[in-house]
């Protein structure tokens, strides 16, 4: 190897040792940025959880103080709950001496010489029997009448019948309509293919909706029947149910009349009417109670109840008075919340 060739030599692998310093340097460099960066990312999350877990202490001191005030609520509610009852019971039981009280002084009052009792029951000539008994006919005719819920759902079955009959004529006529194209058209003509699509589609849907009539007629022919049963009976009983109504309006007028006078005048109410329902109506409930007296007074006029403790007297036999017996129950079920 000459001289020559040791100096290009020597040169080649200099320039090769110099690229690979830079190579290094500018790696380095990489390096160093891509440390940089990956260092900054991670201190950012650092400080993220450091504020999460800020954030989340927190929250747990939040949590922690509802936690106290909801216990501390719940105490103070069962305290108020315990006074309250605490409260209701003193009130029973001062309302209990007074109802005591009350009982012994009218009990004296009744005693005493020129004591007058209102009679609640009076009835002269029979006429407030004559209107209960009439009103109550009224009422055993109605009940054997179809109710307007009734005949809501026998209309709806005969409603289902007729919208199907209708269905049933559109796609009819679609076929019609279908068939008159088909009938009038060549193979190539653009009109044919809808009419061919729309002749399929209407004919099966008709087949559906006549497979549903025949489900369907029967029922609308019996609701039919029914309906036309039920407009007999009210047009033969329309007199005896409008009588009835009227009597019923006339008693509870005649009634609430008497009534009235007695709660307002100086005569004492019967035993039995105190007794059931107390000596005058409640403040929060005055309407229920007066309806209610009324026909516990409607009750007694028109069965003849002369019972001078009992309200509603002794209880009828259901066997020989159904209808008796069923309002001396709902009677019985409505002074539970008066007596």
């Amino acid at each position: 190897m000459s001289g020559y060739d040791s100096l290009d030599l020597g040169e080649e692998q200099s320039r090769r040792i110099n690229a690979l310093k830079r190579s290094q340097d500018t790696f380095e460099r990489d390096t160093d940025h891509t440390l940089s960066h990956l260092k900054s990312k991670l201190s950012g999350i650092e400080e993220a959880l450091e504020h999460l877990e800020d954030h989340e202490r927190s929250v747990t001191r939040r949590f922690d103080t509802l936690e106290t005030d909801l216990q501390e609520a719940k105490e103070s509610a069962e305290t108020r709950s315990e006074e309250l009852e605490e409260s209701i019971s003193a009130t029973d039981a001062g309302l209990e001496r007074l109802t005591t009280r009350v009982s012994a002084l009218e009990r004296h009052l009744r005693q005493a010489e020129g004591a007058v009792v209102v009679d609640l029951d009076l009835d002269r000539g029979g006429k407030l029997r004559g209107l209960g008994l009439a009103a109550e006919e009224g009422l055993v005719v109605e009940e054997t009448l179809l109710s307007a819920h009734q005949r809501g759902a026998l209309q709806l079955r005969i409603t289902h019948y007729q919208q199907a009959r209708q269905e049933l004529s559109r796609h009819r006529s679609t076929v019609r309509d279908a068939a008159a194209v088909l009938a009038s058209t060549g193979a190539g003509d653009p009109r044919r293919k809808k009419a061919e699509q729309a002749f399929t589609k209407a004919a099966a849907e008709a087949q559906k909706v006549q497979d549903r009539i025949g489900r369907l007629a029967q029922g609308a022919q019996n609701a039919q029947a029914e309906q036309f049963a039920d407009n007999a009976r009210r047009a033969k009983s329309a007199a005896v149910v409008e009588a009835g109504q009227d009597a019923r309006t006339q008693l509870r007028v005649r009634l609430r009349s008497r009534l009235s006078d007695a709660l307002t005048g100086t005569a004492l109410l019967p035993v039995w009417f105190t007794t059931a329902l107390g000596p005058m109506a409640p403040p929060r409930r005055a309407e229920r109670w007066l309806e209610t007296a009324l026909d516990v007074l409607a009750y007694r006029v028109t069965y003849q109840v002369t019972d001078p403790v009992l309200a509603l007297g002794s209880a009828p036999d259901a066997h020989q008075d159904p209808r008796r017996a069923e309002r001396f129950s709902e009677l019985k079920r409505n002074l539970r919340d008066w007596g």
